[in-house]
C-alpha cells in the first residue's frame, strides 16, 4: 500500500469542501502552539512527537464522538479520528498502530474533557483541538525545517511527504476549528 496515497485520499476527500471555501479568505494562517519546538527537529522526533499530539487528537475525538452534543462537533470527531488513524499508520508502517502513551500534561488534558459535558464539552473539545492542532502545526514545520539535512534528500523521504500532507490537512482543520469555535460561542 502506497502510504502517500493513503493518507492524501482519507483527508483530502473529507476535507476539499472546507478548503475551498477558507483558502479564498485567508483562514490557513495560524500562530503556532508555545508547545511546539521552535527549532529544525529530526525524522525521530517527528515522529514521537506527532504520535504523541496525534493520540491525544484521536482519543479526544473519540471521546467527543461520545458525548458532543452538537453534530458538526461530532462530523469533525470523526475527520479527527479517520486522519490520526492514516497519519499513525503512515508513520509507523502499521496496520493497526498502537496508542503512544500520553505524557502527563496530554492526559490531565484528556481527563479534563472527560469532567464536562453537553454544550460545555463541546467548546472544550473545540478549544483543546484548537491548541492540538496548533502544536501539531509547529511540529510539522519543525521538520520541514530540516537544519542540518540536504535539502533535496529531506523532501524526498517519505516522512517529509507525510509531514507535508499533515501540514496541509492541519491548516485547514485549524480553520475548520475557528469556524467551529465562532459559531459554538455565538
Amino acid at each position: 500500500m502506497n502510504r502517500r496515497h493513503l493518507f492524501a485520499g482519507l483527508s483530502g476527500a473529507a476535507i476539499l469542501p472546507w478548503a475551498v471555501r477558507l483558502a479564498s479568505r485567508g483562514a490557513f494562517a495560524q500562530p503556532a502552539s508555545p508547545t511546539a519546538p521552535t527549532t529544525p527537529i529530526g525524522a525521530d522526533d517527528y515522529r514521537k512527537m506527532t504520535l504523541m499530539a496525534g493520540t491525544l487528537a484521536k482519543q479526544s475525538s473519540e471521546l467527543a464522538m461520545q458525548k458532543a452534543s452538537n453534530a458538526k462537533v461530532k462530523q469533525f470527531a470523526s475527520f479527527e479520528m479517520a486522519e490520526q488513524t492514516a497519519i499513525a499508520q503512515a508513520l509507523t508502517s502499521q496496520q493497526t498502530p498502537a496508542a503512544v502513551a500520553l505524557d502527563d500534561k496530554r492526559a490531565a488534558a484528556l481527563k479534563s474533557l472527560q469532567s464536562v459535558s453537553g454544550a460545555d464539552f463541546d467548546k472544550a473539545y473545540i478549544a483543546a483541538q484548537i491548541d492540538g492542532h496548533s502544536e501539531l502545526l509547529g511540529i510539522q514545520q519543525a521538520f520541514l525545517n530540516g537544519k542540518g539535512q540536504d535539502a533535496a534528500s529531506l523532501l524526498a523521504s517519505d516522512t517529509a511527504h507525510v509531514a507535508t500532507l499533515a501540514k496541509a490537512v492541519i491548516e485547514m482543520h485549524l480553520a475548520m476549528l475557528k469556524d467551529l469555535n465562532d459559531m459554538l460561542r455565538a
